[in-house]
Parts: structure tokens; C-alpha cells; sequence
């Protein structure tokens, strides 16, 4: 009898104890101490709460393009997708990627995608834009004017910062910035307007 008590009493002993460790070792975690297992952990839940923020995105424009009297239509679409990269749980850094399509349309469609990079200010090589200090609203987006000479033609431009979503503290894999909205060369012979904008996010 007295030793099945003792039993009893070790291991009540030992189940207190187990409780002990068990509620430290949780307390520990989630303290807001400065240990470094604390810093690990809410690390950890910080990045993942952080990496949930970052949703697709989907760009549609319309441009209505007049070229010597004749009009076509452009159609711009931009993809946005993040991915998260680094090393270990101290290290990370959070990439834009996107995926860009545009068309012509004249009765049919044309692909154009190579002249995606003339739809920025930044990020073509070709055209050297420089601001000419005034900001208009175009379709809900705030833009600002740049002005440039190509082609044997002065030309002026409107852009936006805006366009696309770019979620912050990630980083864009391609040089594009500055979507633009309006163009038009000084002879009245080339005009680029957007007519219809449209962004989803998630």
C-alpha cells in the first residue's frame, strides 16, 4: 500500500512537473521578450503574415491610337505575381514578377509585344523622357507630364505611378515604372489615349 502510494505521489510529481516546463516553454514563445528563440519564431509569423499581403494583380487598358487620320486599338494587359526568396528565417526579399501581352486591333488582333517597353517612361532604352513639371488626373490616376524628341518629332507624354499595383517592399524583376496613359507627337500626326483602365488585385 505505502508503495503504491509512493508511485502515485512520483508520478503526480512528474505530471506537475511536465505542466511546469510545458507553460514555460509556451511562455517563452510567445513573450515578448528579446531571447533569440523568441526573435526566431516571431520572425517567422511575421514573414508569413507579410507574404499573405502580397496578392496577383491583373492591369487591362484600352488605348485608342490615331496614326495620320486612322484609328486602331491597343490592348495592355499586365499580370503581377510575388515570390518570396532568402535564406533561413533572417533573410528574405519579396520579387514582383510580371507578365505583360499587347495587342493591336483593327478588325483583328496583332501581336505587339515587343514594343511593351514604349508604354513606360522607364525601362526603354530608345526614348529619353524628361519631366516637364505638371500633373492632370486621368481616369482616377494621378500623372505627370514628361516631354521627349525622337523619331525628328518633339512628343509629349502623361504617366502614372499608379498603374500597375506594386505591393510595397517588393521588388520588380523587370526596369518598367511609369505606365503611360496619354501621348502625342507636336504635328498632330500620332495620338495614344487611354479609354478604359481597369485593375484586380487578388
Amino acid at each position: 500500500m505505502l508503495r503504491s502510494k509512493m508511485a502515485y505521489n512520483k508520478a503526480k510529481v512528474g505530471y506537475v512537473v511536465a505542466i511546469i516546463v510545458a507553460v514555460a516553454l509556451i511562455g517563452f514563445s510567445g513573450s515578448t521578450g528579446y531571447g533569440s528563440g523568441h526573435s526566431a519564431i516571431s520572425n517567422q509569423k511575421y514573414l508569413a503574415q507579410q507574404v499573405k499581403q502580397y496578392q496577383p494583380s491583373h492591369v487591362d487598358v484600352i488605348y485608342e491610337r490615331t496614326i495620320s487620320g486612322k484609328q486602331d486599338f491597343l490592348h495592355l494587359e499586365i499580370d503581377t505575381t510575388y515570390h518570396k526568396i532568402g535564406k533561413g528565417n533572417y533573410t528574405h526579399k519579396v520579387l514582383c514578377n510580371r507578365d505583360y501581352s499587347l495587342r493591336a486591333f483593327d478588325g483583328k488582333y496583332h501581336d505587339c509585344s515587343k514594343m511593351v517597353a514604349q508604354c513606360f517612361v522607364k525601362g526603354s532604352t530608345s526614348i529619353s523622357w524628361q519631366a516637364a513639371g505638371a500633373t492632370k488626373t486621368i481616369s482616377g490616376n494621378i500623372c505627370s507630364r514628361v516631354v521627349a524628341a525622337f523619331t525628328a518629332k518633339s512628343w509629349e507624354a502623361w504617366y502614372t505611378e499608379e498603374l500597375p499595383y506594386l505591393a510595397e517592399g517588393a521588388k520588380t524583376t523587370d526596369n518598367y515604372n511609369g505606365l503611360i496613359l496619354e501621348v502625342r507627337d507636336a504635328d498632330g500626326q500620332y495620338e495614344l489615349k487611354a479609354k478604359y483602365i481597369t485593375q484586380y488585385i487578388g
